[in-house]
Parts: C-alpha cells; sequence; structure tokens
C-alpha cells in the first residue's frame, strides 16, 4: 500500500504546494515513486509540472496529476495507487468539502503555518478535522504544524515565540522541529526548473537540501511513531 501524505490548511498562500515539492524530490531521490495530486483550484503542482516539461526538467519518479473533486481523486487511487510508494496530495487553501475524504484516505496530514493567527487556527481546525475522521472512521492519520517561510525577523515575533505552546501544549498536536525559512531558491524551483535536488549545489542549495532532508526525517519518524506522539491514534 501507499503512503499518503496529505497538506492540508484552510489559508491559501501557507505553502503547501512548495513543501510537496520538495518532500516529493527528497523521495525520488531515494528511488522511491511518487504521485503527486494537485486538488487545489490554482493549480501550483501541475503549472509546476508542465513547465517543467517543458524544459525537460522532469525528475524521475515523480508523476502529477489533477483531480479537482474527492470522486475523481477515489478513482484515481483505487486504479492507480498500488503503482507508487508515496502519494502526495496538495489541497485548497480554503475550508471545503474535500478536507474529510482527503484525510480519510491519508497517512500523515502536514499543516504549513506561517506566523499568523489564521494560518494558525487553520492548523488546529485541521487537527480537529482528523482526530473526528479518525474516531469515525476507525483511522490512525497522523497530523504535524510545520512552520514555512520563516525569517530571521519573524523569529522575532510575538506570535512566533507561542506557535510552540500553543501547537504541542495547548492542542496537542505535533510540532515539526525542522523549520521552512525563506529562501529565493524555493521560488526558483517553481518556475519549472525541476525539483530542488536537481539543482546545482550552490550554498543556498545545500541549505534547503539540508532543511528537506530533516523535514522527510521528522516525517518517517512520524509515520513509524518512533516520535512519540501517538496522539491522533
Amino acid at each position: 500500500m501507499p503512503i499518503v501524505i496529505a497538506a492540508i490548511n484552510g489559508k491559501g498562500g501557507a505553502g503547501k504546494s512548495t513543501a510537496l515539492m520538495n518532500i516529493a524530490g527528497e523521495y525520488a531521490l531515494r528511488g522511491k515513486t511518487v504521485a503527486m495530486i494537485d486538488m487545489d483550484a490554482r493549480s501550483n503542482l501541475t503549472r509546476w509540472w508542465s513547465d517543467c516539461r517543458e524544459k525537460d526538467a522532469q525528475a524521475e519518479g515523480i508523476d502529477v496529476v489533477g483531480h479537482k473533486t474527492a470522486k475523481a481523486l477515489n478513482g484515481f487511487l483505487g486504479r492507480n495507487g498500488e503503482g507508487f510508494d508515496y502519494i502526495l496530495i496538495d489541497t485548497p487553501g480554503e475550508d471545503t468539502a474535500l478536507v474529510d475524504p482527503v484525510i480519510g484516505w491519508s497517512d500523515l496530514v502536514i499543516s504549513p503555518i506561517q506566523p499568523s493567527k489564521r494560518e494558525v487556527l487553520g492548523a488546529i481546525d485541521c487537527f480537529e478535522a482528523i482526530l473526528r475522521v479518525n474516531e469515525a472512521r476507525g483511522r490512525s492519520c497522523r497530523h504535524g504544524v510545520l512552520k514555512t517561510r520563516i525569517s530571521l525577523t519573524v523569529r522575532y515575533t510575538e506570535l512566533y515565540r507561542k506557535i510552540r505552546p500553543i501547537i504541542e501544549d495547548k492542542v496537542g498536536t505535533y510540532l515539526f522541529r525542522t523549520e521552512i525559512m525563506e529562501r529565493n531558491v524555493y521560488k526558483d524551483i517553481q518556475n519549472g526548473i525541476g525539483t530542488l535536488q536537481m539543482q546545482d549545489t550552490t550554498e543556498a542549495v545545500a541549505k534547503a537540501r539540508r532543511e528537506t532532508q530533516n523535514l522527510v526525517g521528522e516525517i518517517d519518524a512520524l509515520l513509524s511513531g518512533a516520535d512519540g506522539f501517538g496522539r491522533t491514534s
């Protein structure tokens, strides 16, 4: 069975698509096969993949398809799911009827956030939805909150300092230790030049690669239960 990882936050622009691109690239580099499902009306993943095709920069082991409805996604998983090691799902940046079905298919849901009240609340709403779906369907989907587009200035804000006590202590879900910094290389990737892992190893790319490797290490720990955060089981 493939491992299904979804990126969900009801706020658009939180960094869902970028995170999934980097995660997919890392698994592909390990020789895994990855299907990326673009369910977002903005079609960020689909456009990125089309641009990569035009520039002959599509990564081996990755396939990107667009399915905008729960029925279409269910059909894809039924017909093609067994052909992949990982399935990554990018969801719309708004609350929709897709959230519960996607959670129902997922082994792990990642909620990317920037330090804003709206995005933190969106991540909390997602966690509460996971608890509800897990209980109703007998599932054990896990959840993690990922801080994205972090700058040195952001780290001095009050909300940034409050994220960990809110997410871990008050809400009780997992906060990734890895932070995704604001980096130009992540913006460059979206222009269709392939995955992060395909880029020449400049200092900037090396830093981004280390972030992604650390993130995927945490994802693997969450999926294995070795992290100690079995709260959504």
